[in-house]
């Protein structure tokens, strides 16, 4: 009589089955994190990188013109119309608009008419143009905004792309959050200066007053409307902060995420995102948590998607990641920069 060995099978039971994707499981929302973090750490390099190219364009800038190019240039003036009346019209650029040909933006530049508005439409050949060197890299490369039209009685919507940028000039520390630190203690000798931009007046029209819009400097930065030249710093280029992270434009970002008060966002994007408008320049205005002074809002402020802090390009080129709970004197410190500390 025969005897039938048993058949083995070469199989997980279900038991083993669970056990194996629980250990997967398991190792994965472990290494999750850490790869996160690695993602977010060379986004941040990336970011400091873009920096880096604009410190060595506004050193090559400095290089053939002596100065750096002024946070930003406005000219306000009246004009006669075909029909004898008056109008006001006005010429505003963006710091990043003098810098086109230094950061590989040579068509751009050569279809940028300076002696135009930027938002005339003989510039949009160049300002639509996506210049991905000055977006951070941790925000959204590319940002459309939806807004209401209204077509007659019809409210429709149009998608716009903004043709963002990510960086931009802080040339002054407000009133709001000077008397702030004043009551902490903090003092600086600047924060009484004046610093009125040139009175330019049009030849040959109707005299118009043609000041800048900031008439005083509560605590002056390293860029203003004025040209500066590198010897103008007399903190030290090493020790002054030169531009900044303005992060999210035109969407209005706090504490890492889009604001809650801004559902209505994209119908009212924040104003001053384009790389080549005049009012993409920031100073700021408030001081969050007390004595936080980046990092709370993207609404005219220092602001940036890394975690715990901000990179900031420095005078003399270089990038530093500096962490948003730095103390105010300190920080203070490397804002100024003809304070004489």
């Amino acid at each position: 009589m025969r005897t039938h060995l048993p058949i083995r099978r070469f199989a997980f039971t279900l038991v083993e089955l669970l056990v194996v994707i629980a250990i997967i499981s398991i190792l994965a929302a472990l290494l999750l994190p850490a790869i996160q973090a690695a993602r977010a750490a060379s986004r941040r390099q990336a970011c400091a990188n873009n920096m880096k190219q604009l410190g060595l364009a506004m050193h090559h800038f400095a290089g053939i013109h002596s100065v750096f190019p002024p946070s930003k240039f406005y000219y306000k003036f009246y004009e006669t119309t075909s029909t004898g009346s008056d109008s006001t019209a006005s010429i505003g650029h963006n710091l990043i608009t003098f810098l086109l040909p230094f950061i590989e933006q040579q068509t751009a530049y050569s279809h940028y008419h300076f002696d135009k508005n930027w938002q005339n439409k003989d510039n949009y050949t160049a300002t639509k143009n996506r210049i991905f060197s000055i977006l951070c890299p941790e925000s959204n490369a590319v940002r459309f905004c939806r807004y209401g039209v209204t077509r007659g009685n019809t409210a429709d919507d149009k998608i716009v792309e903004y043709f963002c940028s990510d960086y931009t000039s802080c040339d002054q520390i407000g009133e709001t959050p000077r008397k702030i630190l004043q009551g902490q203690g903090i003092n600086r000798s600047d924060w009484s200066c004046i610093l009125k931009a040139a009175n330019i007046n049009t030849s040959g029209q109707k005299e118009n007053g043609g000041a800048f819009d900031e008439n005083t400097v509560s605590m002056s930065g390293m860029l203003s409307v004025n040209p500066v030249s590198p010897t103008d710093v007399s903190d030290g280029l090493s020790n002054t902060m030169m531009l900044f992270e303005c992060t999210g434009r035109p969407f209005k970002f706090g504490r890492g995420r889009i604001a809650e008060d801004s559902e209505s966002s994209p119908k009212t994007p924040l104003g001053g995102a384009r790389w080549a408008d005049d009012e993409s320049q920031i100073y700021l205005h408030e001081i969050g948590s007390g004595t936080q002074m980046f990092n709370c809002t993207n609404h005219q402020e220092i602001y940036s998607l890394h975690s715990g802090g901000c990179n900031f390009l420095f005078g003399d080129g270089s990038v530093r990641f500096i962490s948003e709970n730095i103390a105010p004197a300190a920080f203070v410190s490397m804002f100024t920069a003809r304070a004489g500390d």
